[in-house]
C-alpha cells in the first residue's frame, strides 16, 4: 500500500466496521445500552483512567439517550485555531484529518448497531476569547474554522446518514453578545480573585502554555510592549482561559444527558474519556503537526509538538504529494522511514 492508497482508504472507507465475533455476542447478551458504554469505555482508544464520577454521568448519559432514541453526542471542546508558528497556520492540516478519523473508527460501530447514531460536535473557543488570550487575529480563527469544516465535510460524504460532523463555536449559544460578556467579565474577576492562592506549579504550567500560544505580533503588535507588560500579557492568558472554560454554556453544551465529553488529556477528577488525538498521540492537533510514520507494509498517524517536530524536522524523510483534500495543506505530506521516538 502506498501512501495515497492510505491516505484515500482513510477518507473512503472511514465508516466502514465488521463488529468482532465478541462483541456482536456482548451485543445479544446485554443489549444496546450496555453496548454502547463498552464501546465508549474501550481500552482500544482510552488512554487514561475515567473517574468513578464521571463513569456514572456517562452511564446516564447513554441510558437517557436510548430511552429517547435520540443520537450519542460526542463532544471535543478546543482551541478552534491552528498555532501561528505552525507552517500550516492559519488553515487546518494532516493532525486535524487524523483526530477525525480516530473519533469516527472510535464512534463506528455506536452508529453500526445504534439506529439514531452519532453526532461528533467539536466545541471551539470563540475567535474573540483568542485574540483576547493569545493576540489571534479573530480573522485567523475564522479561516481555521472554515478550513475545519471543510474538512469534516470531506468525510461526511463518505459517512452513514446517522452520522453527523460538525464544527461549533460557543457564543451562538448565548442570545446576544452582551449576554456573553457581562458572564465572562463575571468570571474574569472571579478567576483574578484566586490567582495568587494558585500553587507556583500551577502558575508555572498554565503560564508556559500561554507563552507558547501568544502571537507577539498578532491582532495588535505586542512586540513592542515593555517587558513587565509583556508579562502581565502571559499571566492573563491562564486568567481569561480559565474564565471561559467555566461559561455556563459551555458546560451545558460539553456535559448532560445524551453528551460524551471527549479529550487529549485528562482533566481534574478524571471527568471525562481521554483518548488522545490519534492511536499513538496525545498532542492537540490543533497545536500540533501531523505526519506519517512507515510501519512494515503500511503507515502510522503521527501528532508531533512544535518541540517534537523541531527535533524531527531535519531528519530523513520523504515528502509525497497529494490530491485527496481540496485545502493548502493537503498537498503533500511527510513521511518517516520508521517510528520516531522522543526522550
Amino acid at each position: 500500500m502506498n501512501v495515497e492508497q492510505y491516505l484515500r482508504d482513510k477518507l473512503i472507507n472511514c465508516s466502514k466496521v465488521d463488529l468482532r465475533p465478541v462483541d456482536q455476542e456482548f451485543l445479544d447478551k446485554n443489549g444496546v445500552e450496555e453496548f454502547i458504554f463498552r464501546m465508549l469505555m474501550s481500552k482500544k482508544f482510552r488512554k487514561w483512567k475515567v473517574g468513578e464520577e464521571y463513569i456514572q454521568e456517562l452511564k446516564e448519559s447513554v441510558q437517557h439517550a436510548v430511552k429517547n432514541q435520540i443520537p450519542i453526542n460526542t463532544t471535543w471542546f478546543f482551541g478552534g485555531y491552528k498555532l501561528w508558528s505552525l507552517p500550516s497556520s492559519p488553515e487546518a492540516d494532516w493532525a486535524e484529518l487524523f483526530n477525525i478519523h480516530y473519533i469516527l473508527r472510535y464512534a463506528i460501530q455506536i452508529a453500526e448497531v445504534y439506529k439514531p447514531g452519532i453526532v461528533m460536535t467539536y466545541w471551539a473557543a470563540n475567535p474573540s476569547i483568542m485574540k483576547r488570550q493569545s493576540n489571534i487575529p479573530e480573522e485567523n480563527c475564522l479561516i481555521y474554522h472554515k478550513s475545519f469544516r471543510k474538512l469534516l465535510e470531506s468525510f461526511q460524504n463518505y459517512l452513514p446518514n446517522n452520522i453527523k460532523l460538525e464544527l461549533r463555536v460557543f457564543e451562538e449559544l448565548y442570545k446576544d453578545k452582551k449576554e456573553y460578556h457581562n458572564e465572562l467579565e463575571s468570571l474574569i474577576k472571579e478567576v483574578e480573585n484566586e490567582y495568587e492562592s494558585w500553587s507556583p506549579e500551577r502558575k508555572e504550567k498554565k503560564e508556559r502554555s500561554s507563552l507558547l500560544n501568544i502571537q507577539w505580533q498578532g491582532a495588535e503588535d505586542w512586540s513592542r510592549l515593555t517587558e513587565s507588560a509583556k508579562q502581565d500579557k502571559i499571566k492573563s492568558g491562564p486568567i481569561v482561559h480559565d474564565s471561559f472554560c467555566r461559561l455556563s454554556k459551555i458546560n451545558q453544551a460539553i456535559r448532560g444527558l445524551g453528551k460524551v465529553d471527549l479529550t487529549a488529556n485528562p482533566l481534574p477528577k478524571h471527568n471525562s474519556i481521554t483518548i488522545g488525538t490519534t492511536k499513538t498521540s496525545i498532542t492537540k492537533f490543533w497545536t500540533g503537526v501531523g505526519i506519517l510514520e512507515k510501519k512494515g507494509d503500511s503507515y502510522s498517524d503521527r501528532i508531533l509538538s512544535p518541540q517534537q517536530f523541531d527535533k524531527i524536522k531535519d531528519q530523513p524523510h520523504e515528502v509525497v504529494q497529494t490530491d485527496l483534500i481540496p485545502l493548502k495543506n493537503f498537498k503533500e505530506i511527510w513521511v518517516y522511514p520508521e517510528e520516531l521516538r522522543f526522550s
